[in-house]
């Protein structure tokens, strides 16, 4: 999005890589003012990442939608969750989130920590699905997956929403590679021969 003139959508309430900098606010009002200018592009529009959890303790201090202007909402997913849940775990161990971070922790396979980091995500999806419900907000959806066999489709969505022309003459790579690998491949076929059980089916219903 950066490199495609669609704002800076970096983690401007709570990330952890921004708030480790000495200067940087620990005010929500601050950090919103960031947002609107650190996280604009030239073109105008500004962006945002933000998780459910960092939103529900921002929620207590500020009231964030009617704070930004022109707002539009991009929710992204995965459609392999495990494979997701398997990853955050390995970072939250090593503590290496981003190809560009070098951990000296070598990875070991923890089941239950995958299995937190599933419900982790599962709730967070949940808590993201309640909130646009309840409040009959429409959202742009994409998937990692989407974003990864074509970037610039999945750009030129986020131009339509926010009304700017698409304009892809830029390198839209974003500098990051893709750290899942062998080791990723088998904590999953550990993890499914420890914990995988179809005929199980656990379901509650909230009366």
């Amino acid at each position: 999005m950066a490199s495609a003139g669609l704002g800076h959508p970096l983690e401007w309430f709570g990330g952890r890589r921004l708030l480790e900098l000495p200067d940087y606010p620990r005010d929500p009002r601050a950090q919103l003012l960031r947002a609107l200018t650190q996280g604009r592009s030239s073109t105008g529009v500004y962006a945002i990442k933000l998780f459910a959890s960092q939103f529900a303790q921002l929620a207590k201090k500020v009231k964030l939608p009617a704070s930004l202007p022109n707002l539009s909402y991009v929710r992204l997913t995965r459609d392999d969750l495990l494979g997701q849940a398997i990853s955050w775990a390995r970072a939250r161990q090593t503590r290496e989130f981003r190809s560009t971070e070098i951990s000296h922790l070598p990875p070991r396979y923890n089941g239950r920590a995958i299995v937190e980091s599933l419900d982790k995500i599962l709730m967070e999806n949940l808590a993201w699905d309640a909130w646009f419900a309840k409040n009959g907000l429409l959202c742009l959806s994409l998937t990692y997956e989407q974003i990864q066999r074509d970037p610039a489709d999945s750009l030129t969505k986020l131009a339509q929403l926010v009304d700017v022309e698409p304009n892809w003459e830029t390198d839209l790579r974003s500098g990051l590679e893709i750290q899942r690998d062998a080791i990723n491949k088998e904590w999953r076929k550990r993890f499914l021969s420890e914990y995988a059980d179809p005929s199980s089916f656990r379901y509650r219903m909230i009366r």
